[in-house]
């Protein structure tokens, strides 16, 4: 296992919230979170959307992570880029569909330094936010939703809504 550098400085707001059921298109990714192309990603889908005609959902990109870094080998890792939609979806070619049921999830959203959150995202929940919470974990895939566009923003002004499954 990878060390995770702790960063006891770093602002969050946290909070134990119910998500409602949503559906979701996505795209699946493989390899290094780092190097996927998220943003040529989201405008395949934008395209999907476009080319069949279906209404618009919450316009924030969605990912969701299946993988641990710090255990699952960089070729490994599996990413599935998803845009919410308000109706069911057909899959076709590369883009599938999901209905993602209601859950408990932990929310953090990061106020300041959101590029040092990639190197302290499990260590924080595990070993901090999740147990002064009073929660466990779940084994499901996390997830981030992007709060501005990624593809226009300097790293160091994003906002990134993080979700990990508790109970």
């Amino acid at each position: 296992m990878k060390p995770a550098i702790i960063r006891p400085d770093l602002e969050l707001k946290k909070e134990i919230r119910e998500v409602p059921a949503r559906n979701v298109i996505y795209i699946r990714l493989f390899g290094d979170y780092k190097m996927n192309d998220y943003g040529g990603t989201w405008m395949r889908l934008f395209q999907f959307i476009k080319e069949e005609k279906l209404p618009m959902g919450d316009m924030a990109p969605y990912c969701m992570y299946h993988d641990d870094p710090k255990v699952t080998p960089a070729d490994k890792l599996r990413t599935d880029v998803c845009m919410v939609m308000p109706v069911t979806v057909t899959p076709k070619g590369d883009v599938g569909f999901q209905a993602i049921a209601c859950r408990t999830l932990c929310s953090v959203l990061p106020t300041k330094d959101l590029m040092s959150i990639c190197k302290v995202y499990t260590t924080r929940f595990t070993e901090s936010f999740i147990p002064e919470m009073e929660c466990t974990m779940r084994d499901e895939s996390s997830a981030e939703r992007y709060l501005n566009d990624p593809c226009n923003t300097k790293p160091e002004d994003l906002l990134t809504e993080i979700f990990i499954p508790v109970e």
